[in-house]
């Protein structure tokens, strides 16, 4: 072989490396960059927190050239303050579209202010998006409050739309979701709840001066009459549509008036003190609403245990909403976490 022929195949060779490379290059170039739409911060994307709550970000994610990971910072826009930094992989990395949703808790000394959200998207390529926001970390005094307390004891048990052997409970360790004047959640608006357990929920109301008022509704018998607590929203499969009675019950439950009389009959409790559990056919998220609804005279005593969460209450039952207080159930067995 000559000189003149080795050099041309060492030529025509070089030329096909650098006309690939050249492809390689331009593929990955042409590759478009990871992109998040409709973002949300905070609840009704009202860019605002609390201390001691949680915040949720959510937006949807288009990375053509796949997900890698999803960064998270939070600083104060001037000065000091509570400050955030996360790399989220799991759920995310190796998708080309992807639901980001995620909730973040603000620490209780969470400093209030101004505040700036970075969410950087890396792709598998290398390329990287970044979206900002503005954050708001305000102060509220709760006007109203669900504590969700569990319990336990041997002879408690689910029973069609009720719970039986109630009065041997046992109760557990606390956790309260606060709202403010609007119904929203101030703090622990994202609630976890074992769908197994069985909660007992107490409503608190609260004056300008923090003063409890929820007897009002529970005053005696005459007043308790003109109320009644709904849990709507989520589209529960109740208890009594269940194939294996592993449903959703929510149970009103008071024994007795404020002024000491007893309650007489399920159909005359209101719902300042009940009973709940999610149930395993109930998994997941759910968006839901805790009403305190005050009734036209006459129509509490049409109201069973299975009219809770029905989407045509307020047309089935008439009246007005004295309360609306809006909360995420997230419920799953603990060992998914």
């Amino acid at each position: 072989m000559t000189t003149k022929q080795i050099f041309s195949k060492l030529s025509v060779g070089l030329f096909l490396f650098i006309l690939a490379f050249s492809a390689c290059k331009k593929d990955k170039d042409t590759v478009a960059k990871p992109s998040i739409n409709n973002l949300e911060i905070g609840l009704d994307n009202n860019k605002t927190g609390y201390p001691g709550s949680d915040i949720h970000i959510e937006g949807e994610i288009i990375a053509p050239g796949t997900i890698a990971s999803i960064k998270v910072t939070i600083h104060p826009e001037s000065g000091s303050g509570w400050e955030f930094d996360k790399t989220y992989t799991e759920g995310y990395a190796g998708a080309k579209n992807a639901e980001f949703h995620e909730h973040i808790d603000i620490p209780a000394n969470a400093a209030v202010g101004d505040y700036h959200v970075h969410i950087i998207i890396t792709d598998q390529k290398g390329n990287t998006t970044t979206a900002e926001a503005e954050l708001k970390i305000e102060q509220k005094d709760p006007r109203a409050a669900l504590v969700f307390t569990p319990i336990t004891g041997s002879g408690i048990e689910p029973h069609n739309d009720h719970f039986d052997g109630l009065g041997g409970a046992v109760e557990g360790t606390p956790v309260t979701v606060t709202f403010d004047e609007d119904g929203n959640a101030i703090s622990n608006g994202h609630l976890h709840l074992d769908p197994d357990g069985i909660y007992k929920i107490s409503l608190k109301t609260y004056n300008a001066n923090g003063t409890e008022t929820q007897n009002q509704y529970i005053a005696d018998a005459i007043a308790a009459a003109n109320y009644k607590a709904f849990l709507a929203g989520g589209s529960f499969i109740l208890n009594i549509h269940s194939t294996n009675g592993k449903g959703a019950i929510f149970q009103t439950r008071e024994t007795q008036y404020a002024d000491g009389t007893a309650v007489s009959g399920a159909v005359n409790t209101t719902g300042v003190t009940s009973y709940f559990r999610v149930g395993d056919d109930n998994e997941g998220e759910k968006e839901v609403t805790f009403i305190m609804r005050k009734l036209n005279t006459g129509v509490k005593s049409t109201i069973t245990r299975t009219d809770w969460n029905r989407a045509d209450y307020a047309t089935a039952f008439a009246g007005t909403n004295e309360l609306e207080l809006k909360f995420e159930i997230h419920a799953e067995e603990e060992h998914d976490h």
